[in-house]
C-alpha cells in the first residue's frame, strides 16, 4: 500500500485537493476522511498534517477498559 504523509497550509491543501475556494476545504477533507482515504489533523498555525492512503483504511481503536 502506498502512503503519502506531509504537512500543508490550508491554501496548499486546497490546491492539492483540487478545490478552487478555501471556504469548502474543511467539509471536503471531512468527506474524504469518512471514506477512509485521508487522515488529517489540524496543528498550530493553520497547518494540516495529513496521511493519504491509496485505498480505504478503517482505523481500529483498542482499549484496555475493564467494563
Amino acid at each position: 500500500m502506498n502512503v503519502m504523509r506531509g504537512k500543508f497550509s490550508k491554501r496548499d491543501m486546497a490546491g492539492f485537493a483540487g478545490i478552487a475556494t478555501l471556504t469548502i476545504i474543511d467539509s471536503r477533507l471531512a468527506e474524504e476522511s469518512e471514506k477512509g482515504y485521508l487522515k488529517t489533523e489540524k496543528i498550530r498555525g493553520g497547518i494540516y498534517q495529513f496521511i493519504l492512503y491509496s485505498e480505504p483504511v478503517q482505523e481500529l481503536i483498542l482499549s484496555n477498559d475493564s467494563r
